[in-house]
């Protein structure tokens, strides 16, 4: 069974989630062009069958509110947070980020340490740098005054032809899924308001922004990073590969044949990495690389 909540946190801040499963907490957080909605069916069902899955809205997000200019990667970790703890939730939680949600995941495990068990990330965002399609075609929008017009005009001209191709960058080397694009939320996902925060996150990342870096000193839970080989979202090279000289705990693995969208396309690989985790100690040392995808589990 899933429970769907929307957690009021005051000045216009709110948390929306959907959770299933019982035990620890994990935390399923979205990348970019996405809300909770991209972890059903089968990444949810499987990490309910191995704790308290909770799939939240990054605020901004779909259900999630923000206010304006509020979007670095601490600030949504904290929000995601504070959401958590209005349920009750305040021990160590597991994480799981995909994407721009890996820098939500890192800033929180910097920020607040003793509470995140694990960390688990998948075909990541890690630091801040120039992105060519985020910074021009997203990046105005966060603009004061302008920025909102900029987002309703492109609603009706260029917005829906460019998801189309962002999805198929998604999945390349495959075709998106139709059960896939069948729950895509894309008009919520296409709200001028949202694609406004979808600017202001991807502001946040601008090079030598101190809005998007991470205290990567602070990071003692173990942490496992899978990418694809053929992602053409996120270059591996630039930030999965790098995150061992950052991070000596981390443990990056590379998946042949696998793009941007590690947990639809590789999700075995993704299981297996996230209960290996759990048998490893808190700031372990000697970074370590696989070639290919591990063994499911």
């Amino acid at each position: 069974m899933t429970i769907s909540r929307t957690i009021p946190l005051g000045a216009q801040r709110s948390l929306h989630l959907l959770e299933a499963g019982d035990g620890q907490p994990i935390v399923l957080i979205h990348g970019a062009l996405a809300t909770h909605v991209d972890w059903l069916d089968a990444p949810l069902a499987a990490f309910a069958a191995r704790g308290r899955a909770i799939a939240v809205d990054r605020p901004g997000h779909s259900g999630s509110a923000r206010p304006r200019y509020d979007a670095t990667p601490r600030t949504q970790a904290g929000q995601i947070r504070d959401g958590l703890a209005a349920l009750g939730i305040t021990g160590r939680v597991r994480i799981v980020a995909h994407s721009f949600g890996g820098i939500v995941g890192l800033a929180w495990a910097a920020e607040w340490p003793d509470e995140v068990e694990s960390l688990l990330l998948l075909a990541p965002i890690t630091r801040p740098e120039f992105r060519a399609v985020e910074h021009t075609f997203l990046g105005p929008r966060a603009a004061p005054l302008l920025g909102p017009v900029l987002s309703e005009a492109a609603r009706w001209t260029v917005d829906r032809p460019f998801l189309r191709m962002v999805q198929k960058l998604m999945f390349s080397p495959d075709e998106p899924p139709a059960d896939w694009l069948g729950r895509y939320p894309e008009e919520t996902v296409l709200r001028p308001s949202q694609m406004v925060e979808e600017g202001e996150d991807s502001a946040a990342l601008l090079p030598g922004s101190p809005a998007g870096l991470v205290d990567f000193r602070a990071i003692r839970c173990p942490v496992a990073v899978l990418n694809g080989a053929d992602d053409r979202i996120v270059d591996h090279r630039q930030h999965a590969d790098l995150l061992p000289t950052l991070l000596p705990q981390a443990e990056v693995t590379i998946l042949e044949g696998v793009g941007h969208m590690v947990h639809h396309q590789a999700l075995p690989a993704v299981l297996a990495a996230f209960d290996r985790l759990s048998l490893r100690e808190p700031a372990s040392t000697g970074p370590a690389r696989s070639a290919g995808p591990p063994s499911p589990a």
